[in-house]
C-alpha cells in the first residue's frame, strides 16, 4: 500500500493533505443540501435521475461526514504538540456541524423501509460520532470564544441526531405495529353497570337504557363530524337516566374551502388507513364507516383522499414526521434555528484575524448552510398537508380571528415558493404508472454479463405512462358496484377474463 501511495509526487500528496478536510466538509454540506431539496420530490416524480441522485446522496452523506470526523480527529492527534495552532482551533469548530449533518434533513430519514430496521445501528453510531466530536473539541480547547461557540452547535447537532434515531425506531416494523395496537377492551363491566342500575332504581329514579346507534361516516361538507364518546345524563326531576355512546361535534369554521375539506376527510380516515401498513385487521365498524362514506363520493374526491393518506404514510416512514409535527418538534426546531443564528452573529462579531482566511470562509459557508437548511425545513413544514390540516382543525377555534389572514398569507407564500420551484410542488404523486416492455426484453440480444443484465432489466425496459381519468373512474365505479353487491373483493378476482370481457380497459376511453 505504501508503494502505491509513493507513486504520487510529494507535492500532490501535500496538496491533498492540505485540502482533504476542507473538501470533505464542503462536500458534506453539499450533500445535505441535495438531500433536503430532493427528499420529498420522489413522492410526485418518476424521474430516474432524481431517484439516482437521491440514492447516491443518501448513501454518501453519512460516509462523507464520518470520514471527515475521522480525518479531523487524526489531524488533531498529529498536531498534539502544536494544539494551539489557530488553524486547528477553527477546524475543530467544524466537528459539531458534521454531527448536524449526520442528523440528516427533515425531508428524508430512510430511503427504503429496510433502513428503519437499522435504528439500533444508527443509535450506536450516534454515541461513536458524538464521542469523536467531543474529543476533537476538548483537544483543541484553549478558552477562546470560538471554542465556546462549539457547544450550542454540538447540542443542536446532538438533538438532530437523536431525532433521526428516534424516528427510525418509531417507523420500524415492530414498533409501528405495537404503537397501532390499542389496549384490549374486555367489554362492558356488567357488574359495575348493574350496581349503578340498582342504586339508581333504589334511589327512586326510573332508569331506562337506550340501544346503541350505528354512526355513519362524517359529513365534512356540512361542517360536522361524529366522535365516539360516552355521556350520562341524570336528572332527579325527570327521574330518567339516559346512556348513549355518540356525541355530535359541530365544526363552526364555515369558511373552509373544498381543499381543506378534502384534507380533513383524509385525516379523519388516516387512523384507520395506516393500520393496513401494520398488517392489522380492521373492525366491521371501520369497514362499514369507510364504505358508507366512499359510496357517496365521486371518483375524483375518492382518489384525492387516498392521495393525501398515502402522502401522510410516506411522511411517517421516510421523514421526521413522527416528531416534527408535534409540540416537542416545534420546540426543537426553534432551539436549533435560534442556536445557529446566535452562533453566526457571535462568530461575525469575534476577532478572526488570527485564523487563516480560507478556514474562516469555510466556516461562514457552514454557518450560512446550516441556517439555510433550517429555513428550508420551516418552509417544507408550512407547505405540508399536515400544517394545513392543523390550521383547518377544530382545535384552532380560539384563533379563528387570526387564523383566516394567517392561513391566507401562508398559502400565498407557499404558492409563490412553489411557482419559483423553491419547495416541492403541490402534486401529491406523479399520476403515472410503470410499465415493463416484455417484448423488447425478450427480443434484445443478451450481453455476456447475464447477471448484470438481469439486474438492469427492470431499468432498461421500463417506462412510465400517465394514468387517464377514465381509468380512475372505471376502477372506482367497479369498486362501488362490487361493494354494493355485498360480496368480498377477492370473490371477483379474474372474473373479467373468465367471462371473456377482455376489452374492459377499453371502456376507460368512453367514460
Amino acid at each position: 500500500m505504501r508503494e502505491m501511495v509513493e507513486i504520487f509526487p510529494a507535492k500532490v500528496q501535500k496538496l491533498w493533505n492540505d485540502l482533504e478536510l476542507r473538501v470533505l466538509v464542503l462536500l458534506s454540506l453539499f450533500l445535505q443540501t441535495v438531500l433536503i431539496s430532493t427528499g420529498n420530490r420522489r413522492k410526485y416524480t418518476r424521474n430516474r435521475w432524481v431517484a439516482v441522485i437521491l440514492w447516491l446522496s443518501y448513501l454518501s452523506a453519512d460516509a462523507v461526514a464520518t470520514l471527515a470526523l475521522g480525518v479531523l480527529s487524526q489531524a488533531q492527534s498529529d498536531a498534539e504538540s502544536n494544539s494551539v495552532d489557530p488553524s486547528y482551533t477553527i477546524m475543530a469548530f467544524w466537528a459539531p456541524f458534521l454531527i448536524m449533518h449526520l442528523g440528516g434533513p427533515d425531508t428524508i430519514t430512510a430511503y427504503a423501509l429496510a433502513d428503519n430496521e437499522l435504528w439500533s445501528r444508527h443509535l450506536l453510531a450516534l454515541f461513536e460520532q458524538v464521542s469523536v466530536a467531543v474529543y476533537v473539541i476538548l483537544k483543541s480547547w484553549i478558552g477562546k470564544p470560538i471554542n465556546c461557540l462549539s457547544v450550542p452547535i454540538l447540542v443542536a447537532g446532538l438533538v438532530k441526531y437523536l431525532e433521526r434515531s428516534w424516528v427510525l425506531f418509531s417507523a420500524s416494523r415492530d414498533q409501528f405495529r405495537e404503537s397501532m395496537v390499542s389496549r384490549s377492551d374486555p367489554g362492558p363491566n356488567y357488574a359495575k353497570f348493574m350496581d349503578a342500575f340498582v342504586y339508581k332504581e333504589a334511589e327512586g329514579y326510573r332508569v331506562s337504557l337506550e340501544s346503541l346507534v350505528d354512526v355513519n361516516a362524517p359529513d365534512f361538507t356540512s361542517n360536522s363530524f361524529v366522535q365516539d364518546a360516552v355521556s350520562v345524563a341524570a336528572a332527579p326531576a325527570a327521574d330518567t337516566v339516559v346512556v348513549t355512546n355518540t356525541v355530535v361535534v359541530t365544526n363552526t369554521n364555515t369558511d373552509i374551502d373544498d381543499g381543506m375539506v378534502l384534507l380533513l376527510e383524509a385525516y379523519f380516515f388516516f387512523g384507520t388507513f395506516k393500520r393496513l401498513f401494520a398488517d392489522l385487521i380492521l373492525s366491521f365498524q371501520d369497514k362499514e364507516t369507510s364504505e358508507s362514506f366512499f359510496k357517496k363520493q365521486s371518483w375524483g374526491n375518492a382518489f384525492g383522499i387516498v392521495e393525501v393518506e398515502l402522502g401522510l404514510v410516506y411522511d411517517l416512514f421516510y421523514t421526521k414526521a413522527f416528531i416534527l409535527y408535534s409540540g416537542l418538534g416545534f420546540f426543537l426546531r426553534g432551539f436549533s434555528f435560534s442556536s445557529t443564528v446566535a452562533v453566526f452573529v457571535a462568530f461575525f462579531i469575534i476577532d478572526k484575524k488570527v485564523y487563516p482566511k480560507t478556514e474562516v470562509i469555510i466556516t461562514y459557508f457552514l454557518l450560512v448552510g446550516a441556517i439555510f437548511l433550517e429555513l428550508y425545513a420551516v418552509l417544507i413544514i408550512l407547505s405540508s398537508d399536515r400544517t394545513m390540516i392543523w390550521l383547518g382543525g377544530e382545535w384552532t377555534r380560539p384563533l379563528n380571528k387570526l387564523k383566516g389572514p394567517f392561513v391566507f398569507a401562508v398559502r400565498k407564500l407557499v404558492s409563490l415558493l412553489q411557482f419559483l420551484h423553491v419547495v416541492p410542488a403541490r402534486k401529491r404523486w406523479s399520476n403515472e404508472m410503470g410499465q415493463h416492455n416484455l417484448l423488447n426484453c425478450c427480443i434484445e440480444t443478451k450481453p455476456m454479463c447475464t447477471k448484470l443484465h438481469q439486474y438492469l432489466d427492470k431499468y432498461l425496459f421500463w417506462n412510465s405512462v400517465s394514468i387517464p381519468n377514465g381509468l380512475k373512474a372505471l376502477i372506482f365505479n367497479e369498486l362501488k358496484l362490487r361493494c354494493s353487491s355485498g360480496a368480498e373483493s377477492g370473490d371477483y378476482r379474474g372474473d373479467k377474463v373468465l367471462l371473456g370481457e377482455r376489452d374492459c380497459f377499453d371502456k376507460s376511453d368512453e367514460i
